[in-house]
Formats: structure tokens, C-alpha cells, sequence
């Protein structure tokens, strides 16, 4: 086992050579290997802080043009409140980054790093964006020390996402949205239902709020059942999040919610959860040794987000509602439910759009000034653009929720206000049921009670969880019930489904295994013109992702190849700032022209292989192969070309692309303005791999697959020797036996109601 906790003992003569440890850490690599400090942010407030301080207040030097706009020692307690909530691992990362950069400069300044100048510093930490007068320091270059370049990278993203997550800096930049959306009185609010009672005995047990667990709670209550919903995540109101901001004349402002607080409030592990690392390192001389820490190859990473909410997905998705193909449908090989026809099962997609007045009118009407580029590019290049199927109320006044939550009650997900006769979300309407479902948020499931009867057939007698009450205290309780739903999302459910059989001795091989996703990235666009404010009648953002490009197939240097689906994506500066490359000067000048942007993204579905899996840990093993790499390329490109027939001859565009590091030309950071531009970009992505991309998912699926863990046809969990445990149901996206390859909210919805019919019909 590697101990980068040891690196403080060692000396500073060693430390010069052993401190590109630290690169390891920030996003999540290596960490199986190593063993982590107690409290690594506790050292960080104590010994490390004023280096971070230092680091902070050179971003807003940059990107205040040589003025202090905003405090960066408050940005940087901010920065340790967001980072509370990341994985400890990613938390050392942060503590033994700081260490080694300090060493770092102290090595080729003879300072440490807060005693330079916010000039100095930046000469110190460059990557190529920053010129040197004197010539002496050495670039930091990812293709030449990936590890250095990390550590950096990762400490001036957290300062990046926390000072454009604040009022200061977006003020400074001209962030906003709509008027409509700036008054009180269009914000909504939802009461947090009281706890349940969890001595009670209910019909129903269902684990996980999210899409699968609201279907399920819906279908059960409204049969009359006695449902208990169990969450994890907190509830949090719609309007909790937003930003009031007091004016002068006494009133107040809304302003959007921070994204800062968004990731750690809303997503698990702080939106930091990670798939990938470094791969075997099996000594600390490998690191120490320059000429062996370069040796070691990057490795993918893939930031997997889902949502620690109560209400789960629902509560944080921009409500896009897109059925599975009938060619998918059917190629996932007798692991479709059992008895239920392709035919049958769009009739049950179109089911759940009617209940949820899914519609496109809403997405034709609140399209932002900066959508309309991306589909006045598509239209140039008469690529087909349409308008995206949401449950989104009609008279939506389109101000988006940025994957984060809808403070207006438009969204119809996860919480809002509940509309007796109109469409509704399926957990709202099972909490507002004749017979309500109870609920118990800030629940962790921690194990399933898995015994036999008095026939010897296997069942769950009860879930073991752990509450924590508002006071902050734990409460420990055995929920009992007649059924047991397991819906807590992937992951979560890989691992309490794991755990559970092997604390009896049971287990199921094929736990973990068939993990896909829709992985994806995002380019952005800045034009030479301001995009909002305009003089249109446009809302700002609208719908935040309105329109779909589809997959096509190409010929492509005389073979047919696929180019992936594109969305319009939308983000506010907060998120935009955790997506482009630059460390100071070069990401300060994109973000002074946020009003600038237009943005979208790349989806590409992965295939069922050994190489990506869930662990028994809920950890994700996840990457792209070759033949996924290149049609991420393919994507990227189909955007250059959208992007630049949007273009103007007194509005051109340059495109930023989502890269590790910024890319050098000539010299110089590369200025991508036209497809010659791009095409050498694109060379040098492919060169470095997919390594070099900042990639995410939304969309895990699989892990507990239809046909070899789930019983296609009761959706019943099973054990390796065939038995069927009687009352255990799993009705979220781990049941998918193969990707879905597009948004998997409503074909989710859809097992989940064949589920709940399943569970319905099976009761005594």
C-alpha cells in the first residue's frame, strides 16, 4: 500500500524530488492504493491555507485585470466548504497538492508560494498562457508531467467554481437570467413532509426517490398500498438554493442558485465521484524519479454524476423524456421483461408522457438567444434540429435549472407544488396520494436482512438504516414490510444488494457487471459579438437543453462510420468554469465573455464489456474504447462545423474545446477560428487520447442487469444458484441488461412501472 499521508516526513531535500505525489490525488487517482489522512482538510486550514489563498487571489487578479474584486481569503474558505463534501481521497488531494506546489516554488524561486508576487506566481504555475521574462521556469506542460500538471489543475478548478459561483464575480461578467425570473413572486415552495415513523410495518419499502423509485411509490399508492419512500439524500425545497439578493429600495433580487452549492447540496459526493485514476504504481521511487514519474501514462477519468437528493434525478434532469429505438429494444438478447413486446412497451412510454405532459411546445417557445445559434449553425448545414420532449409545464416561464433545481415549479420532477387535476411528478403525486406515501429523508439503507421462510424460500425481513435527524444525531432502525424495492441508483444499489447477500453467504457473479453509459462532453462557442442581452424578446437561459441533433451515419474516408447525437447545452458561470481549460489569464478572458458563449454536448453510449463495471463498493470502473473515442471526435467535429456556419462575417467565433490543458501553437495558446483550426486541434487531442478530454455521464446503466441478476420476468433479485428472492425488487437503472444509447429517463419509467405491476401482482 502507497502512503502519500508519509510525504510530510519526509525532508525537504526529498520532498523536491518526491512531492509530484500530490498530482495523484485530485481527481481520484490512485486513491485504492493509498491510505488517507484523518483530516487532510484540517492540515490544509492549519499549514496549508495561505497557500491556497495565494493561488485564489492570483484567479481574481486575472481575472479582475490587476484588481482585487472580490476576497480571496473568503473565497478560500469556501473553497474547504465545498471540498468538505468530496471524497476523502480527492480531499488529501487537495492537502498534499498545496504541499507540493509550495515545495515547488520554493525550489525554483527560493520563495514559497504566497510570498510571491500575483505576476510571479502565475510565471511559476504556467502552463503556456502566462509569458515569462526572465525565461528561466520550466512550462508545465501536461504531455510532458501530467502528475504536476493535475495537482495544479485541480486546485485552481475548485477556486475557479467558487469565485464565479459568487455574486462578485458574476456581476463582473454580466451573468444573469430573464426579469420574470428575478421577481419573488415566482418562486415556489414546498414544506418538507415530516419523518416517518420508522417503527411503523408498511406494504411497501421502497429504497431510492429517484425515477424508479417515484414510478414504483406512484403505482403502489395509487392501488391503495401503504408505501414507505427511504432516501439518503435531504429535501430540500425548490426555492431553497436560489439567491435573494436585497436592493437598494428595500426589495429583493433572485439571482440563480451558486453552483457550488448545487454540486455539494445535490450530488453525491460533491459532484466529484470518479471513475478512472492512475492506473499500478508500485513504489514511491517511481513518483520520486523524474524519469519514472513520466513514464507512468495518464489514464481516463470520467466524472460520474448522479444526484443525492430526495427526489433523485428527477429533481436535478432538465425533464427530457426520450423513448428507446425499437432496434435497442431488441438487441438486448431475451433480457428485455419478460412477455412485453416492443409494441407494448412504447404503448407504455406513451403512457407515462401523457401522465406527465411531456410536450415540445414549451421547448419551441423558450429558446434562448444563445441556443438559437446552435440551431441556426444546424440550419445552414442542413442538419436536422428538433425540438426536445420535456415534462415541463406549457406556461414554463423559461428560466432553467442548469442540472441543478427549479425554483419556478415549471420542471415536472423530482419536488414541486402539487396541481390536483394537472400532470404532476411521480413522487409528488405519491406523496400527495389518498393514502400518502410516507417519507424518510437523510436515510441510508445500509443492509438488506436477507433470511428464509418457514417454506425455506429466501426473503428480506427487514432494512437495516441509518437516519440523521435535524438535531444532527444518527438514528439506527430496522424498517419492516411485506416488499422491498431497491431504487437507491447505481452504485448505491450494487452495493447494498452486494453487501447484503454476502453478510449470508450468498452472492450473484454477474452483480456489478454489464455497466454502460451515455458518456459525453461539451465544447464551447464564444462569438465575437454579445449573444445576451439582446433587443429579442428571448428568455435567458429558456430551456436549458431544447434541442436534439440525432445520430446519423457518414462516410468517412470510404467506410460508413456514426456520428453521435448533439444537445444544446446550457450552463451558469459557476459550472462553465469547471469545464475550460486555463489557469489564470486565459480562462479570465473567456469568462469576462460568458455573455458570449453558446454551448453543447457530445453524448456517446459505451458497450456492455469486462472493462466497465460497478465494484462491490459502488465504485465505477468506466472508459471508452477506440472505437467510442473516435466518434467523440466524430461529435466534436460535427459541432466545429454547426458552430462556424453559425458565424457571421462581422460576428466569427472561436471554439473552446474540452481539453486538460490548454493547447499550444506556435508558441502560443491555440485560437480556434476556423476548421483548418480545428483540424489540428483535433489531431493533437487524438494523439493524446481520450486521457487528455474531460469527460462525464449522467447516465450509468447496468450493474444489476435484467436476465442474469434481476428475473426478467418478476424483476425479483436472484442468487448465483437460481433462487429468487421472494419480495426483493430492483426498479432503477441497474436493471438495464445494455445501454438504452439516449436520455434513460422515460425507458427507466417504463421498467418501473412493469415492476411495480410485477410486485403488485405477486402479493398474497
Amino acid at each position: 500500500m502507497l502512503d502519500f499521508s508519509g510525504l510530510e516526513t519526509f525532508s525537504r531535500r526529498d520532498f523536491f524530488k518526491t512531492a509530484t505525489a500530490a498530482g495523484l490525488l485530485p481527481f481520484g487517482l490512485g486513491a485504492s492504493e493509498t491510505q488517507i489522512a484523518e483530516d487532510p482538510l484540517g492540515k490544509v486550514r492549519t499549514k496549508r491555507f495561505p497557500t491556497l489563498v495565494a493561488i485564489i487571489s492570483a484567479q481574481i487578479d486575472s481575472l479582475w485585470c490587476g484588481h482585487q474584486g472580490d476576497d480571496a481569503c473568503t473565497v478560500a474558505r469556501e473553497v474547504l466548504i465545498y471540498a468538505d463534501h468530496l471524497p476523502k481521497r480527492l480531499q488529501q488531494g487537495i492537502n498534499v497538492a498545496l504541499l507540493w506546489l509550495n515545495v515547488y516554488s520554493i525550489k525554483h524561486t527560493g520563495h514559497q508560494l504566497h510570498k510571491l508576487s500575483h505576476r510571479r506566481l502565475r510565471e511559476v504555475l504556467n502552463q503556456g498562457e502566462t509569458h515569462c521574462q526572465s525565461g528561466s521556469l520550466p512550462r508545465i506542460e501536461w504531455c510532458e508531467d501530467h502528475l504536476l500538471h493535475t495537482a495544479i489543475s485541480g486546485i485552481t478548478m475548485l477556486g475557479r467554481l467558487v469565485i464565479h459561483s459568487r455574486t462578485p464575480a458574476r456581476e463582473w461578467i454580466g451573468g444573469g437570467w430573464s426579469k420574470q425570473c428575478e421577481s419573488s413572486t415566482s418562486l415556489v415552495s414546498v414544506p418538507a413532509p415530516p419523518l416517518a415513523d420508522l417503527s411503523n410495518h408498511y406494504d411497501v419499502c421502497i429504497i431510492g426517490s429517484g425515477a424508479g423509485g417515484a414510478t414504483v411509490a406512484e403505482r403502489a399508492t395509487r392501488a391503495g398500498l401503504r408505501v414507505l419512500i427511504v432516501d439518503v439524500g435531504d429535501f430540500i425545497s425548490p426555492d431553497g438554493l436560489i439567491q435573494k439578493l436585497p436592493q437598494p429600495d428595500g426589495s429583493t433580487c433572485l439571482s440563480p442558485p451558486r453552483s457550488d452549492q448545487v454540486l455539494y447540496r445535490l450530488y453525491k459526493d460533491g459532484a466529484g465521484q470518479i471513475a478512472g485514476g492512475l492506473g499500478k504504481v508500485r513504489s514511491k521511487l517511481q513518483l520520486a524519479i523524474p524519469a519514472l514519474r513520466k513514464k507512468i501514462p495518464p489514464k481516463q477519468t470520467v466524472n460520474v454524476c448522479q444526484a443525492r437528493v430526495f427526489g433523485g434525478g428527477p429533481y436535478v434532469n432538465n425533464a427530457i423524456h426520450l423513448p428507446i429505438l425499437e432496434s435497442v429494444y431488441q438487441s438486448w438478447n431475451q433480457r428485455q421483461p419478460s412477455g412485453v413486446s416492443y409494441a407494448e412497451f412504447s404503448g407504455l412510454m406513451q403512457l407515462i408522457c401523457c401522465e406527465l405532459g411531456v410536450n415540445t411546445e414549451v421547448t419551441e417557445s423558450q429558446i434562448s438567444d444563445r441556443s438559437m445559434r446552435f440551431a441556426e449553425g444546424c440550419h445552414a448545414l442542413g442538419e436536422h434540429v428538433q425540438p426536445l420532449p420535456v415534462a415541463m409545464r406549457r406556461e414554463c416561464s423559461g428560466c432553467g435549472s442548469d442540472n441543478s433545481v427549479d425554483s419556478f415549479g415549471d420542471h415536472i420532477g423530482g419536488i414541486h407544488p402539487y396541481q390536483p387535476g394537472q400532470s404532476n411528478s411521480f413522487l409528488t403525486a405519491a406523496m400527495n396520494a389518498p393514502l400518502p406515501a410516507d417519507v424518510s429523508y437523510r436515510t441510508e439503507a445500509r443492509r438488506l436482512q436477507i433470511t428464509r421462510d418457514e417454506a425455506g424460500s429466501l426473503q428480506v425481513a427487514g432494512v437495516e438504516v441509518c437516519r440523521k435527524e435535524e438535531s444532527g444525531c444518527s438514528t439506527h432502525s430496522t424498517i419492516q414490510a411485506d416488499q422491498f424495492v431497491v431504487a437507491a441508483g447505481i452504485g448505491e444499489t450494487n452495493r447494498l444488494l452486494s453487501h447484503s447477500l454476502s453478510r449470508v453467504g450468498l452472492s450473484n457473479q454477474h452483480l456489478g457487471k454489464r455497466l454502460t453509459a451515455n458518456i459525453g462532453t461539451a465544447m464551447y462557442a464564444m462569438f465575437d459579438k454579445p449573444i445576451w442581452p439582446s433587443n429579442s424578446e428571448r428568455p435567458e437561459p429558456g430551456v436549458t437543453q431544447c434541442f436534439l441533433v440525432d445520430r446519423r451515419n457518414i462516410m468517412e474516408n470510404g467506410k460508413m462510420v456514426e456520428e453521435p447525437a448533439l444537445e444544446n447545452w446550457f450552463h451558469f458561470p459557476g459550472t462553465v468554469a469547471l469545464a475550460l481549460t486555463g489557469w489564470f489569464s486565459e480562462f479570465a478572458n473567456v469568462m469576462r465573455k460568458f455573455n458570449h458563449l453558446s454551448m453543447s454536448g457530445i453524448v456517446v453510449p459505451t458497450k456492455v464489456r469486462p472493462t466497465n463495471y460497478v465494484d462491490c463498493c459502488g465504485d465505477f470502473h468506466l472508459e471508452f474504447d477506440c472505437e467510442e473515442f473516435e466518434m467523440l471526435l466524430r461529435g466534436m467535429r460535427r459541432i466545429a462545423r454547426i458552430y462556424f456556419a453559425a458565424a457571421k462575417p462581422d460576428d466569427g467565433v472561436t471554439l473552446h474545446l474540452p481539453t486538460k490543458a490548454i493547447l499550444m501553437r506556435f508558441g502560443r495558446p491555440a485560437c480556434i477560428r476556423t476548421m483548418d483550426d480545428f483540424e489540428w486541434a483535433l489531431a493533437q487531442i487524438r494523439r493524446r487520447g481520450p486521457a487528455f478530454v474531460n469527460l462525464l455521464t449522467t447516465h450509468p446503466q447496468g450493474g444489476a442487469s435484467l436476465g442474469d441478476v434481476v428475473d426478467p420476468e418478476t424483476f425479483r433479485m436472484k442468487t448465483d444458484g437460481g433462487e429468487l428472492i421472494s419480495n426483493l425488487t430492483v426498479a432503477d437503472s441497474s436493471i438495464f441488461p445494455a445501454g438504452c444509447e439516449i436520455n434513460p429517463q422515460l425507458t427507466l419509467k417504463a421498467l418501473a412501472t412493469l415492476a411495480a405491476r410485477r410486485m403488485l401482482e405477486c402479493r398474497p
